[in-house]
């Protein structure tokens, strides 16, 4: 506490602990005379202290009187507003910290979409690939069959020829033999009528 009196050099002081102390016009307490109401450790110029118990001061341009016992030669300490700020700084920290990993989060997305629209078109074309094999082995199916009935077909065929050989061989051998049998037929009624023609003559 200040315990000088009377007029002094202009120092800086603080006001304590208290909340919102009232700066008046006068050295006196009466109902209209506040011109200011000033926060715990609120720093003051100091003016002049007094015996009765006020102290001159002056703050952002206004000079105006407050009782002494609120005032300090030393900032006064607040533990409550300490830990309030530490806990604020903890949670600026953390909110950097979070900060950094939503970033980081958000790029492993970026990078999990990219991948996946990848996939995607990788699976695209394999589907296209897998219709175009499905077409073209549905053509390769479709030409066995094909190929199956041709060779059907030419073993018709051929069983066919070999029909018709057999029939055109028999058709000769048969020809020829009735060729031989009206040949020796012809040739024995030649005989026959000779022999006749030779007896009547006789």
């Amino acid at each position: 506490m200040l315990l000088s009196t009377g007029i002094m050099a202009e120092t800086t002081v603080y006001v304590g602990d208290q909340l919102k102390i009232p700066m008046r016009s006068k050295d006196v307490i009466t109902k209209n005379n506040i011109i200011d109401r000033l926060n715990i450790n609120t720093p003051v110029t100091l003016i002049k202290k007094q015996a009765n118990g006020w102290s001159n001061i002056k703050h952002d341009d206004k000079q105006g009187w407050i009782i002494s016992r609120y005032l300090t030669n030393e900032k006064p300490t607040n533990k409550l507003a300490e830990q309030l700020q530490s806990k604020l700084d903890s949670i600026k920290e953390a909110g950097k910290n979070n900060s950094q990993l939503e970033s980081k989060l958000n790029q492993q997305i970026k990078d999990r979409d990219s991948e996946i629209s990848r996939l995607k078109v990788e699976i695209l074309n394999n589907n296209t690939q897998s219709l175009e094999f499905n077409k073209l082995e549905a053509k390769l199916l479709n030409l066995d069959e094909i190929n199956t009935d041709l060779i059907q077909q030419v073993t018709l065929l051929k069983n066919a020829n070999s029909g018709l050989h057999t029939t055109d061989f028999l058709t000769i051998i048969s020809a020829i033999s009735l060729l031989l049998g009206f040949g020796v037929g012809m040739g024995m009624s030649r005989a026959s009528t000779r022999r006749d023609n030779q007896m009547y003559k006789l």
